[in-house]
């Protein structure tokens, strides 16, 4: 071989090599190169509040590239999108989950901190809700008892004084479903204090 045709070789051989090198970050693995597009997808549907689409293209990412550190990203971001107040389908409970399988991963992740805070909230609001269905419960059943005790109270005036037998125990049961009504408002009372007061600050 010349001198001359070392050259031309080794200038080829450069250059094939400088050609290679952005190729093969273009390349690179199939997750990193679907993620950004599917991450830009979801975000501009949640922003026209289709959440629903965002959460099914998360999800189908997830379950195409399982292994891969952008699906984990995917609890990340789905956990947004389901406490978001504007998503009519918002799940606090969800929420939890996919922010727990987040925070529970050894894999890199990328939003951690985020997460972490996400989840303290997440729980305030699931012992909020929990506190509120259990008050609207307990006021249902007061003004079931307060409905049946004006009932049997219509039913205790119609009454022939003859029938005393009748009467005393429609007494009776007026009595006991007023006190009952009395520790359903005192329960709720109760419940409606707590609710009043500041969460407790988190160390």
């Amino acid at each position: 071989m010349t001198q001359r045709t070392s050259r031309v070789v080794a200038l080829a051989t450069l250059g094939f090599g400088i050609a290679c090198a952005p190729m093969a970050r273009v390349v690179g693995p199939a997750p990193a190169r679907a993620w950004p597009g599917v991450l830009a997808h979801a975000q501009h549907s949640a922003a026209r509040g289709e959440f629903d689409t965002a959460d099914s293209t998360l999800a189908t990412f997830a379950i195409r590239y399982p292994t891969s550190d952008e699906a984990l990203e995917t609890s990340y971001w789905r956990a947004v999108y389901a406490l978001d107040p504007s998503n009519r389908a918002e799940s606090v409970s969800g929420a939890i989950s996919h922010l727990d399988s987040y925070l529970a991963a050894t894999r890199p992740r990328e939003h951690v901190l985020e997460a972490t805070t996400l989840r303290r909230v997440a729980g305030q609001l699931d012992a909020l809700n929990r506190l509120a269905a259990g008050a609207i419960a307990q006021a249902k059943d007061a003004n079931a008892a307060a409905a049946i005790a004006r009932a049997l109270t219509d039913a205790r005036i119609e009454t022939p004084r003859a029938q005393t037998e009748s009467t005393s125990t429609a007494d009776a049961e007026i009595k006991r479903l007023k006190d009952e009504l009395a520790k359903a408002n005192a329960e709720l009372e109760r419940i409606r204090r707590r609710l009043a007061q500041p969460p407790p600050a988190q160390h």
